[in-house]
């Protein structure tokens, strides 16, 4: 539902102050300017509202940090030493260096000196605190990237990589150099960031989604540029050799690496927390895979949701400062929670899941907004804090003029256990120069047990690139007594040093070690250097028993068979390398397809070759992929797609003489790549100039009703009248499975024929079952044909609304059924109340003159004018406020209108950002995004309208694109793939795929909607006073809105029970009747894992038997389960439903627990999570002697 208004991060937003006359501050004086706030102007609300509260001083927001016990949070800087901290980093010295943001979002002005700025912040004293700062740089202009590396700094500044150095040693940067160009500037909150050295000795940066670079290197003009929007990148300094790491995600802001060099990066909208694997594409917010030719993308690791947020920076905890349970857990800044989570690393396979662990730290100060974390050269984290009133930068662009430019902070968070204030010096030694130490001393430092000492050791050899260390390197990287992380830093150490030799990776890829293992095989495709002996390598890891070993092999067989990770450019020579030898072991040992990776990196390692001879694959898994499913049947899938995306005919008879192989071998693999074909060919069939009869003919004989199935469609599509005819039947079977007569519609849309459209034409009326009609209708809008227009309209007064609702969507489509649709219209034989909204805009925006006027006539001005929004919104608010919510009907409301195109908490579509984490932190941000869906769109959220050359038009986000094809993602959700041959023009329209108008539902149906995107259950909110102001902010609530719980009457119900419940529709509550039983209790779980519940102490009597008895009834809509516990131990479960008898009485007996004092717990538990109301009545405890 929400698709305009959640572009989060980077945090918060600042903007223009004013020099002060002198620079003093407190009585202190600095030798740089120092800027004050003009007064706030135009101000955003909704989501982007200000906190309530007014800025702390340091020392009291330092009071107010809620940490684990042993923990202190410290402040290390604040302004107007440090003022917009947007990226820190620390020199061999141990100093803080800090970028500081003051012209975001819209840049310095023209003939302004721009102030954007680095400083050196410095603890002379070893107190923990800065007292010395220089700035080392000004006059920068929306810089958002920093790191130190060779003696300067690498500076990110769109549309610049810049490197800035000081060559006289008086922190004073005299020397600036372009490194790279091109970055992109649409997004200001999405530029080039994060800032991070890699295992590999590169320079890793992140980029946004709504931001787009065609980077190039100035010094070679000519070179392609390497196209990059939401991704991981990475520049190598010595080759000046820049590409993409993994490409997708949302907004990330900043990357780090864990104990075995694998990349994480939080993100914002979608999924929180991604395990990056070298050449991933993955699920993204918006736009499409730069590679068209993956087919399928990869997920984000984690199996929870936190506070519905924007995130910002991220850390793998290796220091040292921390007890050892805390090492390779994850910490995230939530900028909206003002608080950094934490989540907990478990292997998966090749990669990793992460799982939901308590809060690290709460601000309680809604001013805090964590933009970096980081592991200090103390050991401890470290935290930047942009500090503003504002979470999100749209206020920044409504108002760059008042927005606030006088805070920030760096805070420490140290342990010091049971030692409360014991002094932690914020680096080793105030007098510390690593820059001064010797190779051989750098390469003992990569044992320290602090990752901040061994990454900066690294860095230093690679800089010094001394020889004469090769040998120690090698002996720490195969000390079979040292820790692993230092056996691979010294393993990465020779790599970045260009000191590694093949002999080594040989002696590695035997070691013991996994991890090590995994490294030879990446680093052999690193290097790119074809041989027969780096061919024998990864033949020998492709057999590994070890999965993240045989994903690499994967990668690196990639960087040889192309010359990019993540998309296709000129490979590298292949001399010497054995394809085979190394793909068909990597297959057999990884056949059961289920890690989370690795199938993924196998096709990206043979998609390159099999373009370039598909012989040789056809031939293997035709021959031997029965031998290794599941995962040759997902190769098959995707080689058989790849035919169909060449575009050429005679690639499809290559297809059809594979699936005539595979058939006599393996009808698995041949349902599999005929479903590669059908999904190859969706929007334009690509007809074999071979004869396909015997294999249709093979196909709808064969005892697999599968197979029967796979090939009518396979039949159907390419025009075989027999396959054709019984589809048609399938589809006007009654009797038939409706997911068989569903099919039989979808195989049916591509076929301009008379017969199929009569068919179809037939089944449009009231009887036909929804699902069913919906998907004909559809159907027809693709296959055409001059009787539709009528024949629909005909019949409109026996559609249900759902079928009315697809059948305007249909008429819209294509120009002269428009026209006939609008005349019935005017005639009134329509009634505009049956048309969605999407599809009264499509007909009052429309590109033909007459349809629009006409539309406008018959329907009237859709889009109102700003002052009508407003007072809608006025309106709406006050709706929402009024009246009772019910959150399951709300439910039913937002599963038909908003997620056919959103996901939340893991149901519904894909077209629009996923609700649970976006757009719904307060009532006004939710009404604004569903009444004002055009207020704010990102790009790949814009309505993308394709017409074709037969007079169809069909439009929504586009989600993939190649050279063949085109895919439309729209409300349902429905797919429509248009070919580009059959392509007659597109438009990127103003308005975002999301319509307007969903205000126009009546106003229970709204209120109900509203609560439940609102504040479900599922976030585990209950409504209290202060969970009232978040949302709502200063207005009371309604009596009749029932968000207060009557504490004191439930209370009453039955004293000697505590009673614990979620907070839904006001719960728990105290009926006085329900379904003809006085005095109930009501509840509700909190969420589907924690239940609610109704328990105390029970001493039982020693004699006699003793039972708890009560009745129970569940909501006429759902169900739920009744779990009794004793000291925490399950007694007793059942289900409690609705049906008769409607009241259950339930019996829990005690008799083995008589005379013990015992903790009971009786549980409202979720069974389906719906309408899983708890209904309670004469709950007691009877001892019969």
């Amino acid at each position: 539902m929400i698709l305009s208004r959640a572009l989060l991060l980077l945090p918060c937003c600042l903007l223009l102050g004013t020099p002060a006359q002198a620079a003093t501050r407190n009585g202190k004086s600095y030798d740089f300017p120092i800027y004050t706030n003009k007064p706030p102007g135009k101000q955003v609300g909704g989501q982007h509202a200000p906190a309530t509260t007014s800025a702390l001083p340091p020392a009291e927001a330092q009071k107010k940090f809620k940490v684990p016990p042993g923990f202190e949070v410290r402040l290390f800087a604040a302004e107007p030493e440090v003022v917009n901290p947007v990226a820190m980093t620390w020199d061999d010295r141990g100093r803080l260096w800090v970028l500081e943001l003051y012209e975001y979002p819209q840049g310095a002005k023209p003939g302004e000196k721009s102030r954007d700025r680095i400083k050196i912040l410095e603890d002379t004293d070893a107190d923990g605190v800065a007292d010395k700062v220089t700035v080392f740089a000004d006059g920068l202009n929306l810089a958002t990237g920093l790191l130190f590396g060779n003696g300067g700094a690498y500076v990110g500044q769109a549309p610049h990589l810049l490197f800035l150095r000081d060559t006289n040693g008086d922190d004073k940067a005299d020397q600036r150099e372009i490194l790279l160009t091109g970055f992109g500037l649409e997004d200001r909150h999405e530029l080039l960031n994060g800032f991070a050295w890699g295992p590999d000795g590169a320079l890793y940066m992140t980029h946004g989604v709504f931001t787009f670079a065609n980077v190039i290197d100035p010094a070679n003009p000519s070179a392609p540029p390497v196209h990059m929007n939401a991704a991981l990148a990475r520049f190598h300094p010595g080759t000046r050799k820049f590409e993409v790491y993994a490409d997708g995600t949302s907004n990330p802001w900043g990357v780090d690496f864990d104990r075995y060099g694998n990349a994480y990066v939080s993100a914002c909208v979608i999924d929180h927390l991604f395990h990056l694997a070298p050449g991933g594409s993955y699920v993204r917010q918006s736009g499409v895979p730069t590679n068209p030719y993956v087919y399928d993308l990869l997920r984000s690791i984690v199996d929870h949701k936190h506070h519905m947020a924007a995130y910002a920076g991220v850390n793998v905890y290796q220091g040292n400062q921390y007890p050892a349970e805390w090492k390779g857990r994850v910490v995230m800044g939530n900028i909206h929670q003002s608080a950094l989570n934490q989540d907990r690393l478990t292997p998966n396979g090749s990669s990793f899941k992460a799982s939901e662990e308590a809060d690290f730290l709460l601000a309680n100060d809604g001013w805090f907004r964590p933009v970096s974390t980081q592991t200090g050269p103390d050991g401890a984290l470290w935290v930047m804090d942009w500090y503003d009133r504002y979470p999100c930068y749209q206020n920044a662009n409504a108002d760059p003029e008042g927005v606030d430019r006088e805070h920030g902070r760096i805070w420490r968070v140290v342990f010091t256990g049971d030692r409360p204030g014991a002094p932690v010096p914020s680096r080793p030694g105030k007098d510390m120069d690593l820059s001064q130490s010797s190779p051989r001393e750098l390469t003992a430092l990569l044992d320290h047990p602090n990752i901040w000492h061994r990454r900066v050791a690294q860095r230093l050899l690679r800089e010094k690139k001394d020889a004469s260390i090769r040998s120690d390197l090698a002996a720490l990287a195969t000390a079979a007594n040292k820790p692993l992380e230092t056996r691979l830093f010294a393993f990465w150490t020779l790599h970045s040093t260009e000191l590694l030799e093949e002999s080594f990776l040989d002696q590695m890829a035997r070691d013991s070690e996994p991890a090590l293992r995994s490294w030879a095989a990446r680093f052999t495709g690193e290097r790119r250097l074809a041989s027969e002996r780096a061919s024998d390598r990864l033949i020998l890891l492709a057999s590994d028993q070890d999965p993240s070993v045989r994903f690499s092999v994967a990668v690196a067989t990639r960087q040889f068979t192309s010359g990019s990770l993540t998309v296709n450019t000129p490979p590298p020579s292949g001399a010497g390398m054995n394809w085979a030898g190394i793909l068909v072991p990597l297959i057999e040992k990884s056949a059961d397809a289920k890690d989370p990776l690795i199938p993924f990196a196998v096709w990206l390692a043979v998609e390159p070759l099999f373009v370039e001879d598909p012989g040789p694959a056809l031939q293997w898994l035709a021959e031997s992929g029965r031998e290794h499913l599941p995962l040759s049947g997902q190769l098959a899938r995707k080689v058989a797609r790849r035919l169909c995306d060449m575009n050429d005919a005679t690639k499809i008879d290559l297809a059809v003489d594979f699936v005539q192989k595979a058939l006599a071998v393996s009808p698995e693999i041949a349902v599999n790549a005929i479903s590669g074909l059908l999904e190859g060919q969706r929007g334009k069939a690509l007809v074999p100039t071979v004869p396909t009869g015997e294999l249709l003919a093979r196909l709808s004989r064969h005892s697999d009703p599968v197979v029967q199935e796979r090939g009518r469609q396979l039949g159907t599509l390419w025009g075989d009248a027999a396959a054709i005819l019984q589809t048609i039947r399938t589809l006007q079977d009654e009797q038939a499975p409706l997911d068989n007569r569903l099919q039989a519609a979808r195989s049916l849309r591509q076929l301009n024929n008379d017969t199929a459209r009569a068919a179809m034409l037939s089944l449009v009326q009231g009887q036909t079952p929804d699902r069913l009609a919906v998907e004909v209708l559809s159907a027809l809008s693709e296959a055409g044909g001059n009787t539709v227009p009528d024949t629909i309209v005909s019949r409109w007064a026996s559609l249900t609304p759902a079928a009315r609702r697809a059948a305007a969507d249909t008429l819209a489509s294509r120009r002269n059924w428009a026209r006939s649709f609008l005349a019935a219209i005017e005639r009134r034989e329509i009634s505009p109340s049956d048309l969605p909204a999407a599809v009264v805009r499509t007909l009052v925006n429309h590109r033909d003159e007459y349809l629009r006027n006409n539309a406008l006539r018959a329907i009237g001005q859709f889009r109102e004018a700003d002052s009508d929004k407003l007072q809608r919104l006025a309106e709406k608010r006050k709706v929402a406020l009024a009246g009772s919510p019910n959150l399951g009907a709300g439910r039913d409301v937002a599963t038909r209108t908003c997620f056919v195109c959103h996901k939340f908490h893991g149901e519904g579509g894909e077209v629009g950002p996923d609700l649970t984490g976006v757009g719904r932190s307060t009532l006004d941000a939710l009404l604004r995004n569903v009444i004002h869906p055009n207020e704010i769109i990102g790009k790949g959220y814009e309505n993308v309208e394709l017409e074709t050359k037969d007079g169809r038009t069909v439009s929504g986000r586009l989600v993939e694109e190649n050279e063949v094809s085109l895919k439309l993602l729209a409300a349902g959700p429905k797919e429509e793939v248009v070919a580009k041959s059959n392509l007659a023009s597109r438009r990127v329209s103003e308005l975002s795929v999301m319509p307007e108008g969903l205000e126009q539902m009546p106003d229970e149906d709204f209120r109900n909607m509203i609560w439940y995107i609102l504040n479900p259950p599922q976030d585990q909110k209950p409504m209290t006073p202060e969970r009232w102001r978040e949302l709502v902010g200063d207005d009371k609530p309604s009596a009749a809105l029932g968000i207060a719980t009557d504490g004191e009457s439930v209370a009453l119900w039955n004293p000697e029970w505590r009673i614990k419940s979620g907070a839904a529709e006001g719960l728990p509550r105290k009926e006085a009747e329900f379904a003809g039983r006085r005095n109930v209790l009501i509840t509700h779980p909190f969420h589907e894992r924690e239940p609610a519940r109704v328990e105390r102490r029970l001493d039982v009597p020693s004699d006699g038997r003793t039972r708890i008895r009560v009745a129970l009834t569940a909501h006429e809509r759902g169900d739920w389960v009744f779990i009794a516990r004793v000291n925490g131990k399950d007694v007793k479960r059942q289900e409690i439903n609705s049906k008769e008898p409607r009241w259950k009485m339930v019996e829990v007996d005690l008799s083995e627990y008589a005379g013990k004092s015992i903790e009971v717990a009786l549980e409202n538990a979720s069974s389906s999570w719906d309408h899983e109301f708890g209904y309670w009545q004469g709950l007691e405890v009877v001892t019969e002697k």
